[in-house]
């Protein structure tokens, strides 16, 4: 074999591997991320409104990269996924992965889609429909986002993503005080030390003018 054909082949293989590994890498920071954000039960400063935020495998909203990672084709990283899918037709954590994937490079729409197919093959999944009601909240589409969350509660009543969820969404998005005191007493008593309580607690307050009405613990 000549010299320059073992060069390209290896230059080849050395390519495929690094964009093999650069994928893996950025799916690996995506699912710390989510995994971090929901361990505090925190809010992102880049969140609009109260601060919704997804639930699946930790489920929190779009981080970016770390500094210094190099940059990923999107593109190229849903055609694997999706070749993956398609060889795999019954399987729910490859549509669930994408969705994931999608959901933190903030293209909504798409995570959506993928949502949707990883819960027709797994309608239970609490945390995927959490996050694609979360998702919708994102697209505008507050009222979507609690009948994708009253199904979750449906499945799991003390589910906490969900419940943080459905109070920034009353509060925020559909400006339900009412059910927005309901789902926070409700998170309150299962969970009194998440810190995200007292922030919206405070939210609360101040909708309500006075503070009348607002959560009492």
């Amino acid at each position: 074999m000549k010299k320059e054909t073992i060069l390209t082949a290896v230059v080849f293989l050395v390519v495929g591997f690094l964009a093999g590994y650069i994928t893996e890498a950025q799916m690996s920071w995506s699912g710390r991320q989510k995994a971090a954000v929901t361990a505090t039960g925190g809010e992102s400063s880049e969140m609009p409104g109260g601060g919704a935020m997804g639930a699946s495998q930790g489920g929190g909203m779009p981080q970016g990269l770390p500094e210094g990672h190099p940059p990923v084709d999107t593109a190229s990283v849903i055609r694997e996924f999706q070749e993956e899918a398609d060889k795999n037709p019954t399987n729910a954590e490859i549509p669930l992965r994408l969705a994931n994937y999608l959901y933190d490079q903030r293209q909504y729409q798409q995570a959506i889609e993928w949502y949707q197919k990883s819960l027709a093959l797994n309608p239970k999944n609490v945390n995927a429909r959490t996050d694609m009601g979360t998702a919708y909240y994102y697209i505008g589409q507050p009222d979507q986002a609690l009948k994708e969350y009253k199904q979750s509660l449906a499945i799991d009543p003390d589910h906490k993503p969900t419940l943080l969820n459905l109070i920034v969404v009353n509060l925020e998005g559909t400006h339900d005080l009412a059910a927005a005191r309901r789902a926070w007493t409700r998170l309150h008593d299962l969970d009194p030390s998440n810190p995200a309580l007292e922030g919206l607690k405070q939210k609360l307050d101040a909708a309500q003018g006075s503070g009348g009405g607002a959560p009492s613990k």
